[in-house]
């Protein structure tokens, strides 16, 4: 194809779900002719050859300062670039292809603001960082230059189309796709979820429920928890991630009378061990825009119980074999939904095995990446 791309990134973090995604489109993309030039403010993965990083790390203190100096950093380096066009996952209105990764921010203020105290929800409603997001979000949505923006999910476009009506750059769904085959539950994976359940103390007959991601408060652990206090006894649950407040949530595992079924394992490079340990995930997440999580767990073979704020969930759960979906704060639906699956006899578990890793299919690198070539090729 011979493309030169521009690629505005914020910060690069092995254990991220976006950072994943970008790392497999530049894999799935390197037989193609494809090269990238990567505006970012800090890279910590490994590079394919077709990818050149210039790290834009201008001094900061603070979350908003340091929004604003990256934001005239990636301004000054745009001038000079030379690239065929501009994609970028920060709100900016000097770019040609917007990439939906994390959503709408207004959207996510909305969904968060419902979970939040109100000092939270004020502080963020009036908060310089998130008024400075949010305004740049409605330039770039606004700009004349802005001629397509790539949505992972159905949901992320039509939050677009509500928040901004006006918008006149082409809206295209392209959802993310994983490597299928490496979540694959086989003979071995099976037996190294028993190990994992053996190192965790679990037994091998207790419904173990699973939540993978960092930012606990974005992804629900809350509710998670809480419901987990109402599913059965034995149950377990296991959280994979990382946030600076983690022992803010030890302590409501212990409130919640589960702190010795609850276990926090910290941010993991390879997750798989604990989907192959599990029989579902549990993800009530406030505002997910796609959720790779979830397409990983169905290729695991176990279903998903999801908020309906999470784009691949609503996709992707299309009968009660793969899973349910419940509001976010909807800790009551998330506990019965836990129960019926920790009562799922051995023939119910193979069917609905069979249900998610038939869903998944759907979601490889193979056919994002046909959908990715398809839409640049168009754009040029």
């Amino acid at each position: 194809m011979g493309i030169r791309i521009g690629l505005i990134f914020n910060r690069y973090r092995s254990d991220g779900g976006t950072e994943r995604i970008t790392s497999s489109v530049f894999d799935a993309l390197a037989e193609d002719d494809v090269e990238w030039v990567v505006l970012t403010r800090r890279w910590g993965g490994a590079l394919p050859p077709n990818v050149r990083v210039i790290e834009c790390r201008p001094f900061a203190i603070g979350r908003r300062w340091r929004l604003q100096s990256f934001v005239r950093s990636l301004q000054a380096h745009l001038r000079t670039l030379s690239v065929d066009f501009v994609q970028s996952q920060v709100h900016l209105p000097e770019v040609d292809i917007f990439r939906a990764d994390g959503g709408v921010h207004a959207e996510w203020l909305a969904q968060r603001r419902r979970a939040a105290e109100p000092l939270a929800r004020w502080w963020r409603r009036f908060g310089g960082y998130h008024r400075d997001k949010l305004r740049m979000e409605r330039r770039m949505y606004a700009s004349d230059r802005l001629q397509a923006v790539i949505c992972n999910s159905q949901m992320v476009r039509r939050d677009i189309e509500q928040r901004f009506p006006d918008c006149r750059a082409k809206l295209c769904v392209i959802e993310n796709g994983i490597d299928v085959q490496h979540f694959k539950r086989d003979a071995h994976a099976a037996e190294i979820g028993r190990q994992t359940r053996k190192q965790l103390g679990i037994a091998a007959d207790a419904p173990v429920f699973l939540c993978v991601g960092s930012g606990f408060e974005r992804k629900g652990v809350k509710t998670a928890i809480a419901a987990l206090a109402q599913a059965p006894q034995q149950a377990h649950l296991i959280v994979v991630g990382r946030d600076s407040r983690t022992a803010r949530y030890r302590r409501i595992a212990r409130s919640c009378g589960v702190a010795e079924r609850t276990h926090f394992l910290g941010a993991r490079d390879d997750v798989r061990p604990y989907f192959w340990a599990a029989d579902a995930l549990v993800h009530p997440a406030l505002y997910e825009a796609f959720g790779i999580v979830i397409a990983e767990a169905m290729a695991s073979g176990i279903p998903v119980i999801a908020s309906t704020r999470t784009g691949a969930a609503r996709a992707m759960v299309t009968c009660p074999e793969t899973g349910a979906l419940y509001d976010s704060l909807d800790v009551g639906g998330f506990a019965q939904a836990m129960q019926l699956m920790a009562e799922r006899d051995a023939r119910a578990r193979e069917k609905a095995r069979a249900a998610c890793e038939a869903v998944a299919q759907h979601y490889s690198v193979a056919r994002m990446r046909r959908e990715l070539l398809e839409f640049y090729d168009a754009f040029r």
